[in-house]
């Protein structure tokens, strides 16, 4: 005798009838005989675990892609950040080395000297600084103590510069304390003079000597050297004043370029 309640052995009853509709309907729709499905169920419960766990594996190596590629751009995006805070606060340690702020819209370029070219004295360098580095003809060129002189060609990936020592590198100049006005040049006989100053001028040993900004390749106020002596030849309407350069010449270690704030073309 089933002491079960008739009400849990009805629904029980009901389940089983259920299922074997639904099996039943299933092989009517799926056009294969009882047999077939019959051997075919078997199969299908034994690979089911495999096929799992293939899609599984699947998931989970699409998972570790994507996650590389997110990790990939973290990096890069971090790697940017630091170069650029380490691009600025490179520029602010060279400003305090160099005792003054680059003019307006303008920002430091460090340099490496790879080639010194001259007989005596250096009057042109090669740096490894180009084109692909916003560096252009007649950029203005200095180190810790001065101007050192002007970029005079470029290429791809390096540049010349024209030291003050050049004959072609030409500095429209000042007194700082007098603001009379001059030439900066270079000759091997020479050396360093400030040229074109008028005998009634205001000019002592000692006084700095600073690029006017006239002309358009220096910027105003950058220091060129000091009066080292200040002449007036008989009957001569000009000084001869000797300089002494800002910069050693034979000396030259890192140099820096003034680019203008977002050139790059």
């Amino acid at each position: 005798m089933d002491w079960r309640p008739s009400g849990l052995r009805d629904r029980k009853i009901i389940f089983h009838i259920v299922a074997v509709a639904v099996i039943g309907l299933a092989i009517l729709f799926s056009g294969q005989s009882v047999a077939g499905y019959l051997s075919f169920l078997p199969s299908k419960i034994f690979y089911l675990p495999g096929e799992l766990f293939d899609r599984g594996m699947k998931i989970l190596t699409d998972a570790a892609h994507n996650n590389a590629q997110l990790n990939a751009e973290l990096v890069s995006l971090t790697t940017r950040l630091q170069l650029s805070d380490d691009a600025r606060e490179e520029n602010r340690r060279l400003r305090v080395l160099l005792g003054f702020e680059p003019p307006v819209n303008y920002r430091l370029l460090p340099a490496e000297i790879s080639f010194i070219f001259g007989s005596g004295i250096p009057n042109t360098v090669r740096i490894n600084r180009g084109e692909v580095d916003s560096v252009r003809v007649n950029q203005t060129v200095v180190t810790r103590n001065g101007v050192a002189g002007r970029i005079g060609q470029v290429f791809s990936d390096y540049s010349i510069v024209y030291l003050l020592t050049e004959p072609r590198c030409r500095v429209a100049a000042r007194l700082k304390r007098s603001r009379e006005m001059g030439i900066i040049r270079y000759n091997l006989k020479r050396g360093m003079y400030l040229d074109n100053l008028p005998s009634q001028g205001d000019v002592l040993v000692g006084d700095t000597v600073i690029a006017s900004g006239l002309g358009g390749y220096f910027s105003e106020g950058l220091i060129l050297g000091t009066v080292a002596s200040a002449e007036i030849p008989e009957k001569e309407f000009f000084y001869n004043i000797k300089i002494a350069p800002a910069v050693n010449f034979n000396g030259l270690d890192e140099l820096y370029i003034l680019v203008r704030t977002g050139e790059s073309d």
